[in-house]
């Protein structure tokens, strides 16, 4: 493999993340592709094809063409393939009991979640005593829960983690109500939009931390209260002008039915000597009687 080939490892380091779009790439592989028997597999990413080959120790991953492009050890991709479908050690730590207070109760009842670390703990505890560094990263974790893709959210959420720590004004940010994790991705992966020169682009993990730093520091509230409003008011006028033409609708057909039932009375009045008139023959025929 060349020397400009990544290798990732099972190693907890900020260089060792696999960055976006690696991340797409080995998250679409653990899903549709790491539980078969097969070594050698195919996906497709935004209309990019990705060929992956497991070895005995790495798994590498190629382009459509044959290049190597990073390689990830299996002892790293077993375990991100078991966070992600949870396997059944974890669900029994879960149903050994989960502090109360430490975790929801559904959490408790459906076992999702497994014992906390003592680290865990302390910050809960900081969290209910009011600490806003603690509410932060409590707030980031509780958020990861429900990430689509950990494997990008993990290393950006210990990046703002580390900086709520160094830096209280960044915690008060991200404790922000409006500010998500959804919306911090949904940020991030359009400003990787306007980074890219074409259909592919790797972005350094250092970039895409100041990108969710930048999210959180942003000051979009009104914004938000703005787009919020005019979302109100759009869906309000779709309402109505459905209720219009409803409205309209059944009017037209109530006209139309008053209409029809005027013509069908008339057509049955007699005329003025008091007779019925007969039904109109069709024109260009002659009828028989007509001769009588």
């Amino acid at each position: 493999m060349g020397e400009n080939v990544k290798h990732f490892t099972s190693e907890q380091k900020d260089e060792n993340t696999y960055g976006w779009p690696w991340n797409e790439v080995v998250k679409k592989y653990l899903e549709s592709g790491y539980a078969s028997e097969q070594k050698e597999c195919q996906v497709t990413i935004r209309e990019k094809e990705y060929k992956i080959l497991k070895r005995d120790a790495v798994t590498v991953f190629y382009d459509a063409d044959g290049n190597t492009l990073f390689d990830v050890t299996n002892d790293r991709l077993k375990k991100e393939y078991e966070s992600d479908h949870g396997e059944e050690k974890e669900t029994e730590d879960a149903a050994e009991g989960v502090e109360m207070g430490k975790a929801s109760l559904a959490d408790i009842i459906t076992g999702n979640l497994p014992n906390p670390t003592p680290e865990e703990i302390e910050i809960a505890e900081k969290a209910n005593a009011g600490d806003v560094q603690a509410k932060a990263k409590q707030k980031l974790d509780d958020e990861l829960k429900s990430a689509g893709n950990k494997a990008f959210a993990i290393p950006i959420m210990t990046y703002l983690k580390k900086r709520c720590d160094e830096d209280p004004g960044m915690a008060e940010d991200i404790l922000q109500e409006h500010k998500t994790w959804k919306k911090c991705f949904d940020y991030i992966h359009e400003k990787a939009r306007g980074y890219a020169s074409g259909i592919f682009v790797a972005v350094p993990d250092n970039v895409v931390y100041e990108w969710s730093e930048d999210y959180f520091r942003l000051d979009d509230k009104a914004l938000e209260e703005k787009k919020k409003k005019e979302r109100k008011e759009l869906e309000d006028k779709r309402k109505a002008e459905a209720a219009k033409r409803k409205s309209a609708s059944g009017k037209q057909k109530k006209k139309a039915a008053a209409k029809k039932d005027n013509e069908d009375k008339k057509a049955a009045a007699p005329d003025k000597k008091g007779k019925t008139p007969k039904n109109k023959e069709p024109e260009g025929q002659m009828s028989l009687f007509d001769l009588l």
